[in-house]
């Protein structure tokens, strides 16, 4: 019969024949479905027929044909895929992938289809190994576990088949563990239904890991000779048992599940003692949660409660506690201020701390020792004496415990300097004791002389060449001046005046051996004292005595590098407070400018002569940095003076004629970022009274800075972050000093804005973005003089500003300001329908007769705009997808949430035909 020609394989397969057998086969009787049977057979059997599946997935019409080509496929798979080449085995395996890309990316053809897709997927798989496959699932349900409904976690078999089929397999134990925690962090609030479920879960974990790593294991040793797979593990333990601890804690706390909890604290324990810093942090985070939860139960108790009658959470894991409070101990970090340490050579030398992470992971762990020695004193006491550790803060314990303990860990420190001989053990021992006496303010406020003694300690110190001792002693002056100012300006019983005064008649013989730096630090710490003066008359007289010093050097430019005595005196006003100065800021001030205009005519006639490159030599950078010296002095001035008239009226103007002159002459070069930002912090600070000088500051430094900052992107950074800045400052604070510049100028501000907008550095399109925000706020003002002129800004720039918006919005550098991006878009559609901004301000082509013009209008041609906009710029996306889009933002601009719902819907949609297309 005709069905035959179906096993001709030098002919093409007529696929509407092979569907016709098929249903002869399914539907027909007598002959006819014999003669259907015996064709389909051979068809089957032929050993090439797998050759012809492509084509009977992609054009047959009867669901029955295709699942016999499946069944083809998979016959050829399991039997002799090996066989196969590698290019007919990619082919086949790409052609699978493709076609069940196709059907599962369309939910109603799935659904249709949901037979046939099964059958596609037992066919992908048929290749793969069982190990494989299953490590891969295993994977990639991690991944979907923290977003999945809960239900196909808790009302399915998975989590008795994590446990019964994969925690004990070394193939899937850590993949495993990492589903498990995934699983354990997952919202308290979410999973409460299924508290009972859970807790049965992590019983059986720990079940199981109790078999694999015995409570008597030493996890610490274990884990340093274990391989990538071991080490992997205890990380997973580590991740699940933080997870659950940190958000379903209360559910294992009952006396039920008592032993457990402490077990599974234990293992916590361990891996805590475990020597990589990584893994400590994990245990570390969990074990903040549990202390703070344990000390506002036990800081909400009434004073004065018998806490042995009461039931505390604490008291369950008073074990566990005194065991972290040993490793806590032993892995406490190095502080940041202990600045002397031995190298691997065995001198003991100062150590410049670069690590972040280390001062970090450091206040971490000084927390969790706060807390331990609130739970448990006399535990923490016991610790520290028999380990002599220094690293606590003073604050946790009551005073007379803190006297006490201070005292003979004092008195022991005292006894090894009589015992030790060699400058470098004796530095070791004075840095533990600087160290010590700065953390604990409470008791040096209580014993004036025990304070005394220790400062003039420090003096002493401060004459020591020892490396890193003179920064230590720096360094804890100014830790002790900050938190006992008030002692050192009040004339304590016994003395003849302030220990002030003593220390300022001694300044000169106490900084002679001190560094610049040093000096530096020396100023600031003794400005401190000086802020918490009396009086107004106190404070100016400790200035004057102070600054004796510096104001008796003359002002120039030294042949050799300067000390920097300006640096002084900004590190004493940073310190003291700019009122109390302005009398020593109006001593220096005239002689300041001078110089600063000196420096600047120097650097300018040297690079006039020399070149460019002569601006990067050691001699100009060090003028420069005295420039720089100067104006973080003023900087810091402004920004703490309260006075604010005062500073306009006999400062500023004599200021921006020096600074901004020599900005706009200079070369590029040569130009100091730090102007741009003094000009921000006078902009901010004096608001509307600096107004009137807001155009010279634009004229000076708009158009020579954005000559800068335009022709790389990288170039003059701090120039371009100082900038973009400045110019917000000036938007939020003198906004009316933009509308008296001229037109052009103005234009050079909004090119500004919309290339700050457009950076790719996120600080600087946040600000370009935040520029834009202010701007249109600025002008949707109600105040007369803002009306005149908003309709010409909004003919002139309203649809740049929208178009701008869209581009950044839709670029993938520009993600990151998204919700900034989408806040800027909702106000300008609120501009349009609720200002009442006539239709022809937008569409000069209206043709409308004036005063009739709508906020309808003005709305419906703007929608118009932005369709006909995004039409253009993605015209593989359909109108009608942007027609909703635009639509939605017309009508959620008040409602910010609904309006960026509406934004990531329309931008996962453009991705998406994008990748069709």
């Amino acid at each position: 019969m005709e069905f035959q020609s179906i096993c001709d394989f030098s002919q093409e397969l007529d696929t509407s024949l092979l569907d016709r057998a098929v249903l002869s086969f399914f539907t027909g009787s007598g002959p006819e479905r014999q003669a259907a049977q015996t064709a389909l057979t051979q068809f089957q059997e032929y050993p090439e027929s797998w050759t012809r599946v492509p084509e009977i997935l992609q054009k047959s019409s009867y669901p029955q044909t295709k699942y016999i080509g499946l069944q083809i496929l998979e016959k050829v798979i399991s039997t002799r895929w090996k066989s196969l080449p590698d290019g007919q085995r990619q082919g086949m395996r790409n052609f699978l992938i493709t076609v069940t890309i196709e059907i599962a990316s369309d939910e109603v053809t799935a659904r249709k289809e949901k037979i046939y897709l099964n059958k596609l997927n037992l066919a992908m798989v048929q290749e793969a190994s069982r190990v494989s496959l299953l490590r891969a699932t295993l994977e990639t349900l991690g991944k979907f576990l923290s977003w999945i409904p809960l239900g196909y976690i808790f009302e399915t078999e998975l989590l008795q088949l994590f446990v019964e089929r994969f925690l004990e397999s070394a193939e899937y134990r850590n993949l495993t563990l990492k589903c498990a925690a995934e699983i354990a962090s997952l919202p308290r609030s979410d999973v409460s239904m299924y508290d009972a479920k859970l807790k049965i879960f992590f019983m059986s974990v720990m079940t199981t890991i109790n078999k694999l790593i015995p409570p008597s294991t030493d996890i610490a040793s274990a884990y340093a000779n274990a391989s990538d797979a071991g080490q992997e593990m205890v990380v997973a333990l580590a991740l699940f048992l933080a997870n659950f601890f940190s958000k379903h804690l209360p559910i294992m706390e009952g006396d039920a599940d008592r032993e457990a909890l402490i077990n599974a604290h234990f293992y916590l324990i361990k891996i805590s003692q475990v020597d990589e810093r990584e893994v400590f942090k994990i245990c570390l985070e969990y074990w903040l949660i549990l202390l703070v939860g344990l000390y506002d139960e036990v800081s909400m108790i009434p004073i004065g409660t018998d806490l042995s009658r009461l039931k505390l959470r604490k008291d369950i894991y008073r074990e566990v506690l005194s065991n972290l409070r040993l490793v806590a101990v032993g892995k406490m970090v190095k502080p940041e201020e202990v600045l002397v340490v031995e190298n691997e050579e065995g001198e003991v030398v100062r150590e410049y701390l670069q690590e972040t992470d280390t001062i970090v992971l450091y206040k971490s762990m000084r927390e969790l020792m706060v807390y331990l020695t609130h739970l448990d004193v006399v535990d923490v006491e016991t610790i520290l004496t028999q380990k002599m550790a220094a690293q606590i803060d003073g604050s946790a314990m009551d005073e007379d415990t803190e006297k006490r303990f201070l005292v003979l860990v004092i008195r022991e420190l005292l006894g090894l300097v009589e015992q030790k001989r060699g400058k470098d053990n004796k530095a070791i021992i004075a840095a533990n004791i600087m160290y010590i006496v700065g953390q604990y303010p409470r008791f040096l406020k209580a014993h004036w002389r025990f304070l005394k003694t220790v400062v003039n300690k420090l003096f002493e110190f401060m004459h020591e060449t020892h490396e890193g001792v003179q920064d230590m002693a720096c360094d804890t002056y100014m830790k002790i001046t900050t938190s006992c100012g008030r002692q050192f300006v009040v004339r304590q019983s016994d003395e003849k005046e302030p220990f002030v005064d003593e220390i300022l008649r001694m300044i000169n013989r106490i900084t002679v051996d001190l560094s610049p730096q040093q000096v530096h630090t020396f100023y600031e710490a003794t400005g401190v004292i000086i802020a918490e003066a009396l009086n107004r008359a106190q404070q100016e007289r400790l200035i004057i005595s102070l600054m004796e010093l510096p104001n008796g050097a003359p002002l120039k430019v030294l042949p050799t590098p300067p000390t920097h005595l300006h640096y002084y005196i900004t590190r004493t006003c940073s310190s003291i407070g700019g009122e109390a100065y302005t009398s020593q800021i109006a001593r220096i001030f005239t002689d300041m400018l001078g110089l600063y205009k000196t420096i600047s005519g120097m650097i300018s006639e040297v690079i006039a002569k020399e070149g460019v490159l002569i601006a990067k030599t050691p001699q100009i950078r060090q003028l420069r940095a005295l420039k720089k010296d100067i104006l973080k002095l003023m900087q810091t001035y402004i920004n703490s003076v309260v006075q604010i008239e005062v500073v306009n009226e006999n400062f500023i103007p004599l200021l921006l004629d020096a600074v901004l002159g020599d900005y706009q002459r200079n070369i590029a070069a040569a130009r100091d970022a730090e102007v741009l930002n003094l000009m921000s912090d006078v902009v901010r600070c004096l608001g509307s009274l600096i107004t009137p000088q807001v155009p010279p500051i634009l004229s000076a430094v708009l158009e020579p800075t954005l000559e800068m900052i335009t022709q790389d992107l990288t170039e003059y950074p701090d120039h371009r972050l100082y900038f973009f800045h400045l110019l917000r400052m000036i938007i939020l604070n003198c906004f009316p000093a933009l509308l008296s510049i001229p037109p052009e100028g103005f234009k050079l501000v909004m090119n500004s804005i919309i290339w700050a907008m457009k950076h790719s550095a996120k600080d600087l399109g946040d600000t370009g973005l935040h520029m834009c925000f202010d701007i249109l706020e600025a002008f949707s003002s109600s105040s007369p003089e803002v009306a005149e002129v908003a309709h010409a800004f909004y003919s002139q720039y309203f649809l740049v500003i929208v178009q701008e918006i869209f581009y950044v919005m839709t670029d993938s550098e520009h993600k990151s300001g998204f919700s900034l991006q989408a806040t800027v878009l909702s106000r300008m559609f609120k501009i349009v329908n609720e200002s009442g901004m006539p239709v022809e301000v937008l569409d000069p082509t209206a043709n409308v007769t004036t005063g009739t013009s709508t906020s309808n209008m003005t709305s419906e041609f703007f929608q118009h705009y932005c369709v006909k906009l995004l039409s253009s710029a993605f015209p593989h996306v359909h109108s009608s997808h942007i027609q909703v889009l635009v639509a939605g933002m017309n009508n959620n601009y008040n409602d910010i949430t609904q309006f960026k719902v509406g934004l990531k819907d329309f931008l996962v949609q453009m991705k998406e035909f994008s990748a069709e297309s």
